[in-house]
């Protein structure tokens, strides 16, 4: 793994040719693409299907089963496939040629899809071939599993009984939670295997997390280290498939080509080569299993399939919006620049260096690509976009489509508001899609494909949802879900959030921070001699938590005290009595109540360590006024009156409006609905409080007093508020909130390590900080890298790819790799 990134160089120079032998045809049939039949050992597939087994235990023998601490029973294959299955299950061996297999279906015959020496696709189809539509249709749903124990029940034991057989879950990756999530999985492995006619296996997905500590996605961005990235991917990959995960809902490739995104924390970079390396070398490095040498087994047991999201152009948003709701639905194309969105996906994942080839899932993204002449296709979301999937399958794409969440549901399916549940179903089916994310509702999905076959006929419409079939359970197959979906507990307790994970997530963590700013060499290498400096640590009012995880304000101290008194001589605040109760009776406190050092103390200083929060305000519409608002990454209050804000937005719903027309009366027409913000103001950013820190601090510190900003970004923002009051800036990533990550995964000793010179920093900025928010509203949302960057006192523009070690301004490969001009095109035409 340690050569990968000169293995994708060599592969993406060869890209061009690649890419244009898949563009120039459809696969109708695919190739398979799974585990080959064992070699030397005899272990070749004879004769018709199904195949009368002999006598188990008869002959030659060439396996062998125990029973596992966790009940289940292991069956190992010589040179062959290692089994296991639920001694409850009624699921039972039988041997052919002296090897071990599962009769899932219990016919007491080895069917092909049964015969692990065949190759995944092959036994995917004759699974699927097996399948009426209507036991189809409930595999084409992926909800959420919402029991966590040794005991499944309720809707899950509803939806499996049913023939639903993914979902995602937000507890198996979450620390504390290994053990138990190691009981649950076996549980409801043994009840899919338990339950139906097929034996078929349960997949369980998750969104990325930072498991261990391991960094998010701008983190990983920053590290613009493909090697790092690889090795990164293969170790998550590792630990998910130790708690039973098989599917990752990610990664995020969008371009973060707006810089008031809300998503941007979602993904890696705004920049469309850079965001092309990290995705192949992430999905290469959590797909493939590795030797002990590094070497690529391609699928096998460290596997993880990869969904890569969102297709495509999701971070066009115009106003930066949000598309999980009706205000961010539009992505809107002033630039002419759709084109650059697609080369994440068809010049990375799609072109993997590896033996897993292309990335094995895709995610449609919920939002309307809009166009005045029609181009890319109606005005419907992606998902429901016949241009956005045939511009997939066109061009030679054969992986599995997972929509993005509650697609089905009213205020997520733009576009076919009109329809009906069941008929949004057939309508995803009709174009492409092979499972419907987060939902359960079986129900609509087979009346879905009901109306699927009345518009396509019954046979086509069979076929069409055989092919789905076909394409989930080979993503099954090339993760071993039908040869073994469960996992040892000891093995998960002793790899996932252990003393040693937690060692490497923090190295991983140490990489990514960004150094901007180093006056006077503020941070410059440890020195275990010199005598202890005295640091000033003022307390800070910040809410910390997630969407998920709910939110709390709390006053805590701007670094680890404890761990800094290691390096320094500390001076700080302390908290007063809680200025009230909250609805639960506890403590609560405000800003108010902190009490801050004495002005002789914080004087006498050499240091100051501010730990701040970027400032971000989403653009909404406020339902109160009718107006629509501005986004904002400032921290004093925006209002967006420009010349650059445009006062009529690009993309609109096309609404009703009255007109008095005098003399005629007041008329109806349709009209495009007007989403600019023009003229509004932002709400104050809920991170204003550190602003506040930052200036009382600038305005108690004596000149010889070195203020050290430590500032936590979930994207880019406006730096001439802070950048003036600090001699130096540390940057690192927050990552996405809505993960299920604790919200302090990032550890402190990573940062101290960094600020006390011990750790020298080596990242890069992977997005652009723009001068202020006039220059933001100047760029346009669906170019990146065409914002007027901010220009601190040190005459450094904070660039992308900008960033600074002990040296000084890092120039290296990375920055002269990334630092040219952005891509526009793919590598190849596309088939459009």
């Amino acid at each position: 793994m340690k050569d990968y990134a000169k293995k994708a160089a060599a592969v993406l120079l060869a890209g061009t040719m690649l890419l244009g032998t898949m563009s120039a045809c459809t696969q109708d049939t695919p190739t398979g693409s799974g585990s080959p039949a064992p070699t030397g050992s005899g272990a070749q597939p004879t004769g018709e299907y199904p195949i009368t087994p002999e006598e188990l235990g008869s002959g030659e023998v060439k396996w062998s089963e125990e029973e596992t601490d966790d009940g289940w029973m292991k069956v190992t294959n010589e040179g062959g496939e290692t089994l296991g299955y639920s001694p409850d299950s009624g699921v039972s061996l039988i041997q052919v040629d002296g090897y071990a297999f599962k009769d899932l279906n219990k016919n007491g015959q080895l069917d092909a899809y049964e015969d692990w020496r065949l190759d995944d696709t092959t036994r995917a189809t004759e699974l699927a071939n097996m399948l009426s539509g209507e036991e189809i249709a409930p595999l084409m749903t992926h909800g959420g599993w919402s029991s966590f124990g040794s005991k499944i029940e309720g809707s899950d034991l509803e939806y499996i009984e049913a023939g639903g057989r993914a979902g995602t879950t937000r507890s198996a990756a979450m620390e504390g939670n290994t053990a138990m999530a190691a009981d649950w999985t076996n549980a409801l492995q043994a009840l899919c295997e338990a339950t139906g006619d097929y034996g078929i296996p349960a997949t369980i997905s998750t969104d990325p997390t930072t498991i261990s500590g391991i960094i998010g996605q701008n983190a990983v961005a920053a590290t613009m280290d493909m090697d790092l990235v690889h090795e990164l991917a293969a170790e998550s990959s590792k630990q998910y498939r130790a708690v039973g995960i098989t599917m990752l809902l990610g990664p995020q490739i969008d371009l973060a080509s707006n810089p008031t995104w809300w998503r941007t924390s979602g993904t890696y970079s705004e920049d469309p080569a850079l965001n092309r390396d990290l995705a192949a070398a992430f999905i290469d490095g959590m797909q493939s299993t590795f030797d002990e040498s590094g070497n690529d087994l391609g699928w096998g047991e460290d596997s993880v399939v990869a969904i890569v999201k969102h297709f495509a152009a999701t971070g066009a948003s115009e106003g930066g919006r949000d598309d999980h709701s009706n205000t961010g639905k539009y992505m809107v194309f002033p630039g002419d620049n759709y084109e650059a969105h697609l080369i994440p996906f068809f010049d990375g994942a799609f072109e993997l260096p590896g033996l897993t080839e292309t990335a094995a899932g895709l995610m449609p993204s919920y939002g309307i690509p809009y166009s005045e002449d029609g181009s890319l296709g109606e005005f419907v979301g992606n998902a429901f976009n016949e241009n956005t999937l045939n511009l997939l399958r066109d061009n030679g794409y054969d992986g599995f489509i997972l929509t993005d969440w509650g697609i089905t549901e009213d205020g997520r399916s733009y576009g076919v508001d009109d329809l009906t549940v069941a008929e949004r179903f057939a309508a995803l089916f009709k174009v492409g899609n092979d499972q419907i994310g987060g939902t359960s509702d079986i129900t609509n999905a087979i009346e879905g494909y009901k109306l699927l076959a009345e518009d396509m006929g019954e046979e086509e419409a069979l076929a069409h949802v055989r092919n789905s079939a076909r394409r989930f359970f080979t993503i099954q197959m090339q993760v071993g879900l039908f040869e073994n979906p469960y996992v040892s507990k000891e093995e998960a307790v002793a790899s996932v959030y252990t003393e040693d994970a937690y060692a490497y997530g923090r190295e991983t963590q140490e990489q990514s921070i960004v150094m901007l700013k180093n006056s006077d060499n503020t941070i410059h290498e440890y020195d275990a001699s010199a005598e202890k400096p005295t640091v000033y640590i003022p307390y800070v009012y910040q809410q910390s938590g997630s969407k998920r995880l709910g939110y709390t304000w709390s006053c805590k101290p701007s670094v680890d005290l404890e761990l800094a008194s290691q390096y320094y001589n500390v001076v700080t605040d302390t908290v007063g009595e809680p200025s009230g109760t909250d609805e639960d009776g506890e403590p609560m406190y405000l800003a108010s109540d902190i009490i801050r050092a004495s002005a002789e103390e914080i004087a006498a200083c050499d240091y100051a360590i501010v730990s701040m929060k970027a400032p971000f305000v989403q653009s909404t519409y406020d339902e109160e006024t009718g107006q629509w608002l501005p986004a904002s990454i400032q921290y004093e209050q925006y209002t967006a009156d420009s010349d650059s804000v445009r006062k009529e937005s690009i993309a609109g719903d096309m609404i009703t409006q009255e007109i008095n027309t005098g003399d005629y009366g007041i008329v109806t027409q349709e009209v495009k609905e007007n989403r600019s913000y023009y003229g509004n103001t932002a709400a104050l950013p809920n991170e204003y409080s550190d602003y506040e820190t930052l200036q009382y601090v600038d305005s108690v510190v004596s000149e010889d007093c070195k203020v050290i900003v430590v500032m936590s970004a979930k994207g880019p923002m406006v730096w001439s508020e802070v950048e003036p009051m600090a001699d130096a800036i540390l940057l690192w990533f927050n990552g996405y909130e809505g993960a299920v990550f604790d919200p302090d995964w990032f550890q402190p000793e990573a940062i101290m390590n960094v600020i006390t010179g011990q750790v020298e920093p080596s990242a890069l900025l992977p997005f652009q900080q723009p001068a202020s928010m006039e220059a933001v509203e100047a760029q346009n949302e669906d170019v990146p890298r065409d914002v007027e960057c901010y220009v601190d006192s040190d005459g450094n523009a904070y660039d992308f790819a900008f960033g600074m070690n002990w040296s000084g301004v890092i120039s290296d490969e990375r920055t002269e790799t990334y630092s040219a001009e952005p891509l526009t095109t793919t590598a190849a035409e596309l088939v459009k």
